[in-house]
Formats: C-alpha cells, sequence, structure tokens
C-alpha cells in the first residue's frame, strides 16, 4: 500500500533538489534558505501523484464496477492529511516565510540582525497593503452570509484561491501555446537558429545597459575602498569590513575596466567625502550594487547559454553545407554521441522530427485542455471522456498523472520566461537568492487552484480534495460565478497568444523596442513614397522581414566576434616581463602594460606576422593609420642614447631613413615579426604609451 506513494516522493524530493541545484547553488547558503526553497517545489511536484491517487481511488470506490480490482495505495484519512499539510504550508510559504527571504536577500544592510528587521518592515508593509483589500472582501461577506470565524477564514482561502486561479489561467494558456510552437520551430535547424538569434541583440542591449548603471557603483565602492579602508585610521573602522565586501564582490574584468576608463579620472566634484559616507549612504549603494551585480550575472548567463546554442547550431549547418557529415563542436558543451558522423545524424535529423512529433502531441494536449476547460464540468469535456473510457485504474492515474503535470508545466514555464520589471531572472547555475524566492513563491502558489481547475474538468469531482477544499470556496455566488466563468474565459488569452496581439497592443501604447517582432519598423515605414499602406498591400511583411534580417545579421557580427575573441584570448603568447631588465625599467615597463594592455592587445595581435629573418631590426607599422611614419626599432645595446626621448627617436630616424626606405614602401602592406626574447631589447623608461613591443 505504501510502496508506490512511497516511491512517488522519493522521485519528487530527487527531482526537486536536481531542479533547484541547476538553477542556484544551494551549498552555498543556509540551511533556513535552502529548506524552504526545496519545500516550495517540493510540494507543488508531490501533488502530480497525490492528486491522482485521490481521484482515481475516489471515484473507484463509490462506482459500481468491481470487475477491476481496485487502486488502494493510501486511506483517505491520510490522503486527507496530506491535502491539508500541503495547503498550510504552501500558504505559509507563500505569505510568509519565502517573501521574508526575499526582502532579506534584498535589504542593503550589512548585518544579519539589520537584515532582518528591514525585511520585517518591508513585509508588514506589504501585509497591511493585503488587510487593506481584504476589508472589501470582509464589507461583501458581512452583507451576504454574515461573519463569523469559520466564514472569516474561509473567505482568507477563497481570496487567496481566486487571486491564484486568475494568475495561473493566465499563464498556462500561454504556455499551451508557446510550448508547441517552440518545439514545432525546433524542428527546423535554421528557423531555430534564427529564432534564437532574434533574441540576442536585445539581450546584448539589456546586458550594455546594466553594465552602465554597475559601473557607476564600482566606481563608487573603489572610491571608498580607496579612501576609507585604511587600517591606520580609526574613523575609517566603521564602515571598512563593509566596503571590502562590496570590493571583494566585483567581478574581475569590470573592476579593470573601471580602474583604467574612470577610477584615475575622478576629481574632487565626484569623490565621497566623510560626511557623505552614513548609513543611509552605505544601505542605497549597497542595494543598488547588489541589484545590478544580481542583473548583470543573470544577463551574462543567459547570454552564455544563448551563445553555446547559437554556435551549436552554427556547427549542424556548417557539417551540412560542407557535405562533411562530421559534427564536431566548437564549444565543447555538446559531447559527441558515438562519432561524429551519428552526432551530425541524431542532430540534424533525428533531433528535429522527434521535437516535430512531440510538437504535434503537444499541440494535441492543448487542444484536449482548452476544450476540456470551456466545457468543463459537463460530458462534453474530453478529458472527462477520455477518462471514463479508460477501464483501468492505472491507466487511468497515468492519465490524470500526464494531464495534470502539462498543465502544471504550462504554467512553469510561462512564469521562469517573465522578466518581471528587469527583476527577477531564472538562469542556468547562476540564480540569484531574491529571484529563487519569487519563482518559488509562485510555483507553490499556483499549484492549489490549477488542482481544483483540474477536478473540474470531469464531470464527477468526488475526492477528499473536492471535499476539503472545494466546500471551503464555494461561499457566496460571486465566488462559485467567477469559478465557473473563469475557465472558460480562458479563451481570451489564447488568441492574444496565438496571434502576437500582445506585441501589437504593445506597439499601440508606446512599449515596444525595435527587436519586438511586431514593433521593427516605425509607423512612416509602413506607408511607401507614393502613400500606398504597405501592410495592406501585402509587401509591408516584405519590409519587416527585411527589418528582421537586419537584426539577424546584427546578431551574427555579435556571435562571431565573440568567438573570435575567445579564440584569440586561448592563443595568445603570455606576456610576461618580470624577469628582464633592470627594475626601474620593468617597473616602467609594467605601468605602461597596465594601462595599454587590454586596448591595444588585439591590434598588436594581429598586426603581427612572424615571417622576419632578422634578429637584430623589427618594423612595426603605427597604430594609427599609414599616412604616418612607421616607427623602427632594434637592437640599440651598442648605442650611447640620447638624453631626451625626441633626440633617440630623431637620431634613429634619421640614420636609417635612407637604407630603409624602399623596403617600407615595398612591404607597406605587409608586417614582419620575429618572436625573439625579450632580454635582447633595450627597454626605455621614457618610451612612449602607443609603443608596440
Amino acid at each position: 500500500m505504501w510502496v508506490i506513494p512511497l516511491v512517488c516522493y522519493t522521485v519528487t524530493l530527487i527531482i526537486s533538489i536536481f531542479g533547484i541545484q541547476f538553477h542556484i547553488n544551494l551549498l552555498r547558503y543556509p540551511l533556513y534558505f535552502s529548506i524552504p526553497i526545496t519545500l516550495a517545489v517540493l510540494i507543488p511536484l508531490s501533488i502530480i501523484f497525490l492528486l491522482p491517487i485521490d481521484y482515481v481511488q475516489s471515484n473507484y470506490i463509490s462506482s459500481s464496477d468491481t470487475s477491476v480490482s481496485p487502486l488502494n495505495w493510501l486511506q483517505d484519512n491520510v490522503i486527507l492529511i496530506l491535502w491539508k499539510s500541503n495547503y498550510w504550508t504552501t500558504f505559509l510559504l507563500t505569505w510568509l516565510l519565502l517573501p521574508q527571504l526575499q526582502e532579506f536577500y534584498k535589504s542593503g544592510y550589512f548585518t544579519f540582525k539589520a537584515k532582518m528587521y528591514d525585511s520585517f518592515k518591508q513585509n508588514l508593509k506589504f501585509q497591511l497593503i493585503l488587510l487593506g483589500i481584504s476589508l472589501l472582501g470582509i464589507i461583501y461577506l458581512i452583507l451576504e452570509v454574515g461573519l463569523t470565524p469559520n466564514h472569516l477564514k474561509l473567505m482568507i482561502i477563497a481570496l487567496a484561491h481566486i487571486y491564484s486561479l486568475i494568475l495561473a489561467l493566465w499563464l498556462m494558456s500561454h504556455g499551451l501555446i508557446t510550448i508547441p510552437r517552440n518545439k514545432w520551430i525546433e524542428g527546423n535547424v535554421i528557423n531555430n537558429l534564427n529564432h534564437h538569434y532574434i533574441k540576442l541583440p536585445k539581450l546584448i542591449d539589456s546586458l550594455e545597459d546594466v553594465k552602465i548603471e554597475f559601473k557607476e557603483d564600482i566606481l563608487k565602492v573603489l572610491i571608498l575602498t580607496e579612501n576609507f579602508t585604511s587600517i591606520n585610521n580609526p574613523q575609517d573602522f566603521q564602515f571598512r569590513d563593509w566596503i571590502l565586501q562590496l570590493n571583494g564582490s566585483i567581478p574581475n574584468d569590470l573592476r579593470d575596466l573601471v580602474k583604467r576608463q574612470y577610477f584615475h579620472e575622478t576629481t574632487n566634484s565626484n569623490s565621497i567625502t566623510r560626511d557623505q559616507l552614513t548609513l543611509s549612504f552605505m544601505k542605497r549603494l549597497t542595494a543598488s550594487f547588489n541589484s545590478n551585480l544580481r542583473k548583470f550575472q543573470a544577463y551574462e548567463s543567459e547570454f552564455e547559454s544563448l551563445f553555446i546554442k547559437l554556435t551549436h547550431l552554427e556547427d549542424i549547418l556548417e557539417a551540412k553545407t560542407n557535405n562533411s557529415k562530421q559534427l564536431i563542436f566548437r564549444v565543447n558543451n555538446y559531447r559527441v554521441l558515438l562519432s561524429p558522423r551519428f552526432n551530425f545524424l541524431y542532430w540534424y535529423y533525428i533531433r528535429p522530427i522527434s521535437s516535430r512529433i512531440l510538437s504535434l502531441f503537444y499541440f494535441a494536449m492543448s487542444f484536449i485542455i482548452l476544450q476540456s476547460e470551456f466545457f468543463h464540468s459537463t460530458r462534453l469535456s474530453l478529458v472527462n471522456f477520455i477518462y471514463q473510457s479508460l477501464r483501468f485504474p492505472v491507466l487511468q492515474f497515468t492519465f490524470t498523472s500526464i494531464f495534470f503535470s502539462y498543465m502544471l508545466f504550462a504554467s512553469l514555464n510561462s512564469l521562469t520566461q517573465l522578466k518581471i520589471f528587469n527583476m527577477y531572472h531564472l538562469v542556468p547555475h547562476n540564480s540569484d537568492p531574491v529571484s529563487a524566492c519569487f519563482y518559488t513563491t509562485y510555483i507553490a502558489r499556483l499549484t492549489i487552484p490549477l488542482s481544483y481547475n483540474f477536478l473540474t474538468l470531469f464531470l464527477s469531482r468526488t475526492s477528499q480534495f473536492e471535499n476539503w477544499f472545494g466546500q471551503s470556496i464555494h461561499l457566496t455566488g460571486l465566488f462559485n460565478l467567477m469559478n465557473n466563468w473563469l475557465p472558460r474565459l480562458l479563451l481570451i488569452p489564447v488568441l492574444l497568444t496565438a496571434f502576437n496581439i500582445y506585441d501589437k497592443l504593445k506597439k499601440k501604447i508606446g512599449l515596444g523596442d525595435i527587436y519586438d517582432n511586431w514593433v521593427l519598423f516605425d509607423d512612416d515605414d509602413s506607408v511607401n513614397e507614393h502613400g500606398n499602406d504597405l501592410e495592406n498591400s501585402g509587401s509591408g511583411s516584405n519590409i519587416n522581414n527585411k527589418r528582421k534580417d537586419l537584426i539577424i545579421v546584427e546578431a551574427k557580427r555579435i556571435i562571431n566576434r565573440e568567438i573570435q575573441r575567445r579564440e584569440h584570448v586561448h592563443n595568445l603568447r603570455p606576456f610576461n616581463l618580470s624577469a628582464t631588465g633592470s627594475v626601474d625599467n620593468i617597473n616602467t615597463i609594467n605601468g605602461n602594460a597596465d594601462l595599454n594592455y587590454q586596448s591595444n592587445l588585439r591590434t598588436f595581435h594581429d598586426s603581427l606576422i612572424n615571417n622576419s629573418d632578422s634578429i637584430n631590426n623589427r618594423i612595426d607599422q603605427s597604430l594609427h593609420g599609414d599616412d604616418q611614419e612607421p616607427f623602427l626599432f632594434g637592437n640599440q645595446d651598442n648605442q650611447t642614447p640620447s638624453p631626451s626621448l625626441w633626440g633617440r627617436f630623431n637620431g634613429l630616424f634619421t640614420g636609417f631613413r635612407n637604407t630603409i626606405g624602399d623596403r617600407l614602401t615595398e612591404q607597406s602592406s605587409r608586417v614582419e615579426y620575429h618572436d625573439e626574447p625579450l632580454d635582447n631589447f633595450n627597454y626605455d623608461e621614457d618610451a612612449d604609451e602607443n609603443l608596440a613591443l
């Protein structure tokens, strides 16, 4: 009796832990964060098995058919206890504990006690707002049926149910369309590639915007670290650890970038005085810093995932175009299956065909659910008809579990794709605790209303869940009316999603951008030079397609530039001056390298060709164009240096101009370079910062 439910709950727990670990590393956080997050995912997934067990057992026992052995896995009182424990645990998690944790990690304070106090204060404001809204429900309840403690409890359950039901149905309707649509797009490699290319420029713009805001916070932290973390000044001890913690959270690449571009250009007007360094200032700076850091990490992680996916699809198309039928990926995130040839067959033929088949299966499931939602609680419901056609309890259990899982997955898929004001981001391996609390809150909050909505698809709702929860939300005519008509109104968001009306509305109210499918051009562009409406004449779609092509071209340029950058960093010869020359020369060269190494590194590497036959002479072109005179450098160990920089360069240039003038003319389009040991060079401490070694 207990074996199969125990196996189901064990599998659910394993899936929950691995699913959470895929998005955020639980081992980095304390138990007071990890346990609520795990419970908020475990409880919704466990209902995938609990609801079918409850419904199949209750309907078989209530039927007169005794030809089939009953599905008696759990006792009725055990099922009721599980439902009540699931509901009230979810209620406490979603309305008290998880919001508290979310505000705790969002707080800008430094100490644990200050964060807890700030989190409690923010949640108290939220609860007071909910209380004000609930007063309207209390007034309605008093006028309708009177007010008793029991009625008050039922009203809280009903209000929470209606709010979550509206959100769950809207998200589910969106997922029922986008999931099979995206699977169908995956059935064609070119369409799938262009589908992902369209997302890239907008993602890059968001990433660059976050970088601009984040660099301002980084600059403030660097200034504070430079001026107020000295161990010799007792006045710096108040915020010293706080500042050092922020400084340690700065990404290394952005730290170096801000130091080169902004830090040494700070003036007295943008410096931070000791009077400005207050608790309120540090709180605002920390909250802004952490928010921008989370956005930066999320966008970078999303870009990395999209980059891997795009290069993966490009490798597949390249193998097909070259007729090599040997597929080896440039980015080692996809392992070779058996052999390169089988790898190609799988990714170009087997995987797309299976995606198309799966898409048709999802379309069929979506149609069955939408039809059943419109004709719920009647004999016309397809879900009810298929369930009654299955005579074996195990098949009925499997059918209800699969369809309820698809409804829940559709809602959660839409939820995870949402960018709520660009505040919360759920990305693989690098999600932040604030976003994790937000998404797990709504994952847990949506499951109970969807469970009840799934029962309404059947003609009979006999179950322990209906006897307890169903009676709690059947209060008055208004609540019953909303429960009956909200599923039938599901057709509205389905049509909005299917025909991209959301994007058209965004264009009308001015919220669209140039990367949206329906907002790729201004209204003036839709009218040609003769005053004809291009959209109505049929040529508007051609302009729209051309704009989309331009976006795809820009996305390809971004990907190619990123591939070249990574290959360049991987293949670049190490730049080491630690064992060369005197101490003064080393300090001078290292100082120049710190300022110019990153900016001139790529230009320097591309401008050198290893074809020189001479060890004693180097001929390097100027970095500023062909119209300027080239610099010539040689091994000048036997020469007496001139007292000034201009004297040294002028004498060197005059002495060799006539002898190598013809050679420079012949090689104006080619640069010769020989990679000789750095010990052979005379590094001058007054060398120009544009000197290319």
